[in-house]
């Protein structure tokens, strides 16, 4: 009987984290592209003479030690050439 219970007690568990994430993938997902592309945008402003933008700021040099890791992702995300198709996918 204690064999039993413990795996009802697992199969609920397997039940409710599916569910969870089955409602919750879409809205977890969307905050983290919009999180992306807040930041991406941040970094156009700051240093976004790189791409040929003449902007200056005094911040772009407080934030560049933070973001030197992401300046390859940035600048290929701003230059891929985009089609409306692929914002309807």
């Amino acid at each position: 009987m204690v064999a039993s219970a413990g795996r009802v007690r697992q199969i609920t568990e397997a039940i409710k984290s599916f569910l969870f994430g089955a409602m919750l993938d879409g809205l977890v997902r969307d905050a983290f592209e919009k999180w992306g592309r807040a930041e991406y945008a941040l970094m156009l402003v700051t240093v976004g003479d790189i791409l040929g933008y003449p902007i200056s700021s005094y911040y772009r040099l407080r934030l560049l030690p933070y973001w030197i890791r992401r300046l390859d992702p940035w600048k290929r995300y701003f230059l891929k050439e985009r089609d409306f198709i692929e914002r309807l996918a």
